[in-house]
């Protein structure tokens, strides 16, 4: 009977130690009753084990530290474990990535932060690599390196080693590792120190807490960067026709409009990246010291109307600039024509001014210009910069015959020295005095006039030191708005005291939001960041009083009515009169509605817009070691706008003064036609990497929109020795040769055009 008790007792020992894996002393393996007991287990369900894990990690500590079998943690937890850390970095680096674009490239679109960012890394700017990684990377490795340490350090018990597989029998099976009486003694210590109640509750919450956190920072960054590129409007709106413009779009040209019998005069002032978000917290901004306290009051003054109606003495209200509306051609264009400016500005990728190589400018659309001309208003336009420039001196010549004061006039003439040039031109305290001259000659002819400007000194990056700059804020693009805050309501002071002034009407507005991605860091991604709104003088009141919100488009229809025209049906363009109770497309379909409308193709635009690509046949040389220069001619140009080329080098690594060397190189006419570049590569310092080129359109002097983009891979010493290089493309893959028939049939088709 003894040693029947003892064999029974020697056999669940025996069981516990294959559950275990191995006993203090090592002990042989198992029985066959245990190994039967262990399948058993294994059949149970998923759920029993999961409810007793908790008892059995207890029932686990409490051998070890009692002297019974150490019991080395489920592989399964440290599966789980590390798909934890694995989430939790993630995350992490998704979640930063998502804040350092919108830090870096806040005021980017969607086209233009996929195209930066798929460009190869080879030849990138070092320093943005290192500051990716400085923001994005450094961090959560310091983090989870830490919770590594952590827990291994502080939380996990010290394992016991990992059984032995053996055959017996013909059977596979794990034998117990063998401890010495020294190392059981070290794992059983570590045991009793970090099996407390507090550690056990710490190891058992930390790394998911820490997960969790994780997801949750990084799917705001995510969803924050998600809306602000609008990359769920681009994805529904992928491939899909709209016909939301022609069906909203009211024709000028078929609409009654009655002008009161003595017509008003028109000053409209577009202020260069004017928000109302620059005004302080209480009235709707985003600051708690506003940076246009002018503007702010001058808006806010119940004689003046900025539409945010019964709210008006205490919160400013301004225009939505639209998609297609958002820079400064595109902004003068939907105030004036209530359209969005929707055309290619994208040629290869990267492109600007493209309208500015045309020969019309949406010539079948009627426009604020057209109908006023035509009522024999004096059409003025002054800019601080050259009116060529994106397109500006074709559409309003086109839409409104305007006679133009630019830089270009007065270098030209003699009010300025011939080689004047600050900032974009000439600076605002230049154009205000101008303004004032020119206003003067119009009020006194006696006819109605149009006199229209675009001031200039806030414009993006930092805007302009004019005279008068004061260090009232920390940085200077604040005290650049502030200064211009002060200037725009002086000269709408001195508009008031002029005896023209009872019979003209002025309407204020910014042209569009800045592209300065700092100054509006602090704004929420739902916050809507519009354009400054004030209409002062107006012929009529608003019907409503309620908050409106309207887009930029808006102000066509409603400068007219301002100006004492009667609207047949209120609507004009894609405009809503405001002085009307007719809801704007926004009130009624809602803002996001209307963009991703605005982003889908349209057919109607495209055949109103009419526009014609620039081509050229280009012929690229190679890289020449003796001169260190790279030689192509341009001809068969399809534009006669162009008057010549400005070739763009960007070299990826080499850099100057911390930054990637650029340079620009004009284009020589070498016979009618034909014209010829020669880049000058600099070999001050060894370099081996892309190289980027590209021939920009000279249209009137302005550099326009470039017809091609083409790379070089270069690679030689100091001094330009031992050099090497290919054409390329953007990734730095060597092109390959025409095939022979091509290369013939283009020679066919050059000797036919020649004869």
């Amino acid at each position: 009977m003894r040693m029947s008790e003892e064999k029974d007792l020697k056999g669940q020992e025996e069981n516990r130690e294959t559950e275990a894996g191995f006993e203090s002393k090592g002990q042989e393996t198992s029985g066959t009753a245990g190994q039967n007991e262990q399948t058993a287990g294994k059949r149970k369900g998923w759920r029993k084990q999961t409810a007793g894990a908790k008892k059995a990690g207890a029932e686990k500590d409490t051998a070890a530290l009692s002297g019974g079998p150490l019991v080395r943690e489920k592989a399964r937890w440290r599966v789980i474990r590390f798909l934890l850390y694995f989430l939790m970095m993630f995350m992490m680096i998704a979640g930063l990535s998502a804040k350092w674009v919108t830090d870096e490239w806040g005021d980017l679109s969607l086209d233009e932060v996929m195209f930066t960012i798929t460009q190869p890394l080879k030849g990138t700017d070092s320093g943005i690599i290192w500051g990716y990684i400085r923001y994005c990377v450094v961090g959560p490795v310091v983090l989870l390196a830490v919770l590594l340490a952590v827990y291994h350090l502080f939380l996990m018990p010290k394992q016991p080693p990992k059984a032995k597989k053996q055959n017996q029998n013909g059977k596979t099976v794990r034998a117990a590792a063998e401890l010495s009486p020294e190392k059981e003694e070290e794992i059983r210590k570590d045991y009793a120190k970090k099996t407390t109640k507090a550690r056990r509750l710490i190891r058992r919450f930390l790394l998911p807490a820490v997960t969790v956190a994780a997801v949750v920072f990084g799917s705001i960054q995510i969803s924050r960067i998600w809306n602000k590129l609008g990359i769920g409007q681009r994805i529904a709106s992928m491939g899909e026709k709209s016909t939301y413009i022609e069906d909203n779009y009211v024709d000028p040209a078929t609409t009654t409009l009655t002008f009161p019998e003595k017509k008003r005069n028109l000053i409209y002032i577009f202020l260069e990246s004017m928000e109302m978000s620059y005004s302080d917290k209480d009235s709707g901004g985003l600051f708690d010291e506003s940076l246009i306290p002018e503007l702010t009051k001058l808006a806010k003054d119940t004689n003046n109307i900025d539409f945010a109606g019964k709210d008006q003495s205490a919160k400013l209200d301004g225009g939505n600039a639209l998609k297609y509306s958002t820079w400064t051609m595109a902004g003068m264009w939907a105030a004036t024509s209530g359209l969005p400016l929707k055309i290619p500005i994208e040629i290869n990728g990267v492109g600007t001014n493209f309208m500015n190589t045309q020969d019309s400018f949406f010539p079948n659309l009627t426009c604020l210009g057209d109908i006023l001309s035509k009522e024999g208003y004096t059409m003025e336009m002054m800019f601080g910069s050259d009116a060529t420039f994106g397109g500006r001196r074709l559409c309003f010549t086109e839409h409104g015959n305007f006679n133009f004061d630019d830089w270009k006039l007065y270098t030209t003439n003699g009010t300025l020295p011939s080689d004047y040039k600050v900032w974009w031109g000439f600076e605002d305290t230049k154009l205000f005095e101008y303004a004032k001259n020119k206003l003067t000659e119009l009020g006194n002819s006696g006819k109605p006039f149009d006199f229209t400007m675009l001031t200039v000194d806030t414009h993006y990056p930092e805007g302009y030191k004019d005279t008068g700059y004061e260090e009232v804020f920390p940085d200077q693009y604040k005290n650049v708005i502030h200064l211009s805050d002060k200037q725009v309501v002086e000269f709408v002071k001195w508009i008031q005291q002029q005896d023209w002034y009872d019979n003209t009407t002025v309407v204020i507005s910014g042209d569009h939001p800045t592209m300065n991605k700092e100054i509006c860091a602090g704004a929420s991604y739902d916050y809507r960041r519009k354009v400054y709104t004030c209409y002062l003088n107006s012929a009529v009141k608003p019907a409503r009083d309620d908050y409106r919100e309207f887009a930029t488009i808006d102000n066509f229809p409603t400068t007219l009515a301002a100006l004492g025209v009667k609207i047949d049906g209120d609507r004009l363009g894609m405009g809503t009169n405001l002085f009307s109770d007719k809801d704007t497309l926004i009130e009624k379909d809602g803002l996001d509605y209307v963009n991703t409308e605005l982003m889908k193709s349209s057919d109607w635009m495209d055949e109103q817009s009419n526009l014609k690509k620039v081509t050229a046949d280009i012929h690229y040389g190679e890289y020449d070691p003796e001169t260190s220069t790279i030689t192509y001619t341009i001809d068969n140009v399809t534009s006669d706008k162009v008057e010549g080329f400005r070739a763009s080098l960007h070299m990826y690594g080499y850099t100057v003064n911390g930054s990637d060397y650029v340079s620009w190189t004009d284009s020589t006419e070498i016979k009618p036609g034909v014209f010829q570049i020669v880049i000058k590569i600099p070999t001050d310092q060894a370099f081996d990497g892309r190289i980027k080129i590209q021939p920009h359109c000279m249209i009137d002097g302005v550099r326009g929109i470039h017809i091609d983009t083409h790379y070089y891979h270069l690679k030689y010493d100091a001094g330009g020795e031992n050099a090497e290089s290919y054409q390329c493309d953007k990734y730095g893959a060597e092109l390959k040769p025409d095939a022979w028939y091509k290369r013939a049939f283009d020679w066919a088709k050059g000797l036919f055009s020649k004869n």
